[in-house]
């Protein structure tokens, strides 16, 4: 699923960056290092790390009421998702610092204008048709993470953004069918 969300953000920018003019940029997942960028200009949108949301809590079974294919009523436990958030940077490579500026502006509106990602542009097989991403901006990443990351991977410090994207992972751990009581009969004996 990550690798889904992924290749879901590169197509988006793509199309956006596309659908702009901006028909030469490259759009990457890849590690954004002077050796990875194959051309100019060049937009890497690269997952740097993974974490539980912050109201994650103690998951507890839930039922979960369906229907079979004969149109009975199926009821079982569930696990409860987990809901993570993938932590990505988005940084850019140009021929001149004026490039870069334009280019990141147009990615930032890209990201106000697809702050979900549904349907045709998740891309994958990992996603339930009624699946959602949400893409928004890590309001606690500062210029001290940014130094942080750039300084991690030995190169200069690059014009970056900090984004998340929240998802779920859903159990496929599930309890037997249960069997709900229909109906009793009841009888009283004189005596």
């Amino acid at each position: 699923m990550i690798k889904d969300i992924g290749e879901s953000i590169k197509e988006v920018l793509k199309n956006a960056f596309k659908n702009s003019g901006f028909t030469t940029v490259t759009v990457s997942n890849d590690k954004p290092k002077k050796d990875n960028v194959k051309a100019l200009p060049t937009l890497s949108c690269y997952l740097y790390h993974v974490n539980f949301a912050p109201n994650y809590k103690e998951r507890t079974e839930s039922l979960v009421t369906t229907f079979s294919k004969e149109g009975k009523v199926v009821e079982y436990y569930q696990d409860a998702p987990v809901y993570l958030n993938a932590a990505y940077i988005v940084s850019v490579w140009g021929n001149n610092p004026n490039e870069e500026n334009l280019l990141l502006g147009l990615a930032i509106k890209t990201f106000l204008e697809n702050a979900v990602l549904e349907g045709e542009a998740l891309k994958g097989d990992s996603f339930f048709p009624d699946d959602q991403i949400n893409v928004y901006p890590n309001l606690q990443a500062d210029f001290n993470d940014a130094m942080s990351f750039w300084r991690s991977l030995n190169e200069e410090i690059r014009p970056s953004l900090f984004y998340l994207a929240r998802f779920r992972i859903d159990s496929e751990r599930r309890s037997q069918e249960l069997t709900r009581v229909t109906g009793r009969d009841l009888a009283m004996k004189r005596g």
